[in-house]
């Protein structure tokens, strides 16, 4: 075969091509169709899909509609009625405008299009598979346009292999879903999934969209705020500290109408936040910035989230100045405090249970010389433990920094970090209450509801198993509704329903980074309950850390893979002070 002759590429290949820039999963779909609809100036706008999307997704809206010339050249690359010439695209206002969307859905699917002008009676059924239009001819429709997808990639396996499982690419939409109809609150959206009504939306305030869409966020939780610059202007709401999470899926960035993605924006929205929320924290937020349509550039990117600003200071100024006054809000600065003067509270860890002189025990039984420590019952009133052989009197353990732990040893010193080292001691636990030792629970007085986002929902059902044998004991509520009913033991009251988000959001990293359910659970529960850097502890609280530190099965590492234990040997120092 010759590979160097150039050659025009056929249709069908042109089309596949664009869909890998355009059509990248079910959610990529959605989002095309549903700009179209808004476009084409939808009051109600109506969403189905079947198995996250990969098998059905179908659009319908009541707008303008098409008659059937104008429906079948929508099916044409770079066909549209958006742009015209070259300056248009100095001044888009539309969602959709490159012509790509339609082909390159129906290059890789079978899709069912009808179509009529508004007010007409009867439209055009296109029948297209594989981009190829197989079908045209008269059909009724209770839509002005209804665009119904089916099976995903039929035709290209390769990308098809590559999409995640229902629930995750349902997510995704989802997602969106909430993304596009909190931009648009005067329009009715309506979401069924595998036959279930997800949300059935009628036109509303922006208020009243935010608490259809967030029931499980109070209306005090939410800050009002806006500002203008000339021409710019930001309006919309920004969530008070209690509601920062450790993920970004709840912040809503809307620029002339159009869903975007702005690091610069994120960035100096959690800049203002600094002392309110803590570090990998990021604080919910809906805001909408109307500006010039010429100082935007939306055509970076096929997939119209990215933009570029002519005036990047201007915007910056903008949105930092709108937050930073919300916050310094008299009313607002009173909530946020309280919520910063339990934070050392929040965070306390669990306490240590005193040392005690127990025989040795599976699995270190079968390991006498790995069991490091022993008090020594001849020093009295003084705690001795012993390291590989080693006698190690309290006075020789001390804490720097609130964070380390030294421990002089004949051969030199070993540090500890406290944070991790609790973490692999909790992890460890975790795991073997998982596997036959559930950890005891505290019974709450009052059960505490805990209203979810869908997504939540999804990661709760996945780890609740595990969460009931730590001392999370949850009973379902409803469709997005948890009772909590024990917590841990330690756990403060007033604390349950933080604690649960944090487990949470720890648990979306880990399964980030392909560890297993139970691994994942272990991990969220140390890295939430662990000692924290800053945390002063007393010789006791050391010692104790200590002992149960070198009974885990693997005391020199984290749960991450990070180093609990260093080992400063003298041999070493003296190499450094070149007294060798």
């Amino acid at each position: 075969m010759n590979t160097d002759k150039i050659k025009i590429l056929p249709d069908n290949l042109i089309n596949k091509i664009a869909a890998g820039e355009v059509v990248e999963r079910p959610v990529s779909v959605v989002k095309e169709l549903v700009e179209n609809s808004l476009d084409a100036g939808a009051e109600n706008i109506y969403i189905e899909i079947k198995d996250g999307g990969k098998s059905y997704i179908e659009v319908s809206d009541d707008g303008r509609g098409m008659d059937e010339s104008n429906l079948l050249l929508a099916f044409e690359r770079h066909a549209t009625s958006k742009i015209s010439e070259f300056d248009d695209l100095q001044k888009i206002l539309t969602m959709g405008f490159r012509g790509e969307a339609l082909p390159s859905i129906a290059s890789v699917s079978m899709v069912e299009a009808v179509s009529k002008p508004k007010g007409a009676q009867d439209g055009t059924l296109a029948v297209i598979k594989a981009g190829t239009i197989s079908e045209v001819k008269p059909s009724p429709s209770k839509y002005s346009t209804q665009i119904k997808v089916k099976s995903l990639f039929f035709n290209v396996p390769a990308r098809k292999k590559f999409l995640s499982f229902d629930d995750r690419e349902y997510k995704s939409i989802y997602t969106y879903f909430k993304k596009v109809s909190v931009s648009r609150p005067d329009i009715g959206f309506k979401l069924v999934n595998n036959d279930k009504t997800v949300f059935d939306l009628k036109p509303q305030t922006l208020e009243d969209r935010i608490r259809s869409l967030f029931p499980e966020i109070d209306e005090d939780e939410l800050l009002k705020t806006e500002n203008s610059l000339g021409s710019y202007a930001i309006k919309g709401f920004i969530g008070k500290a209690g509601l920062a999470r450790k993920f970004k899926d709840n912040q809503f960035l809307f620029i002339n109408g159009r869903i975007v993605e702005s690091k610069m924006a994120s960035f100096n929205i959690v800049n203002m936040y600094q002392n309110l929320i803590e570090p990998g924290y990021y604080p919910f937020y809906i805001l909408f910035i109307d500006m010039p349509p010429h100082e935007l550039d939306v055509n970076v990117h096929p997939s119209k989230l990215t933009v570029k600003f002519s005036d990047e200071q201007k915007v910056k100024r903008l949105i930092t100045e709108a937050v930073g006054h919300s916050l310094k809000d008299a009313s607002s600065i009173t909530a946020l405090s309280s919520q910063t003067e339990t934070k050392e509270h929040l965070y306390e860890p669990a306490q240590i249970p005193q040392m005690q002189v127990k025989e040795q025990t599976a699995p270190y039984a079968s390991k006498p010389e790995e069991k490091f420590f022993r008090p020594d019952e001849k020093n009295i009133g003084t705690r001795v433990l012993k390291i590989n052989n080693e006698l190690i009197v309290s006075e020789n353990i001390w804490q720097m920094h609130d964070q380390y732990i030294f421990i002089q040893v004949e051969s030199g010193s070993l540090i500890i970090d406290q944070h991790v080292a609790h973490e692999r001691i909790l992890y460890e636990k975790s795991i073997k209450a998982f596997a036959d030792s559930p950890m005891p629970s505290q019974a709450l007085l009052f059960p505490v509801r805990v209203d979810l986002s869908f997504e939540d929902r999804i990661v709760l059902t996945e780890m609740k198993e595990y969460l009931n044998k730590i001392g999370f004991i949850l009973n379902e509520f409803g469709q997005n509704t948890f009772i909590i009913e024990e917590t841990p033991m330690g756990l403060s009251s007033g604390d349950e329903k933080k604690e649960l988000l944090d487990l949470i959001d720890n648990y979306k990293l880990y399964r980030k980074n392909k560890m297993d359910t139970m691994e994942s659970v272990a991990a969220s529960y140390a890295c939430k309950r662990a000692i924290k850097a800053g945390k002063k502890l007393s010789k006791d609280e050391m010692l104790d850390l200590i002992n149960d530190l070198f009974q885990c099965e693997f005391p020199h590492v984290c749960p991450h893979g990070r180093p609990v234990i260093i080992d400063l040997s003298l041999k070493e120092l003296n190499k450094r002070f070149k007294r060798e």
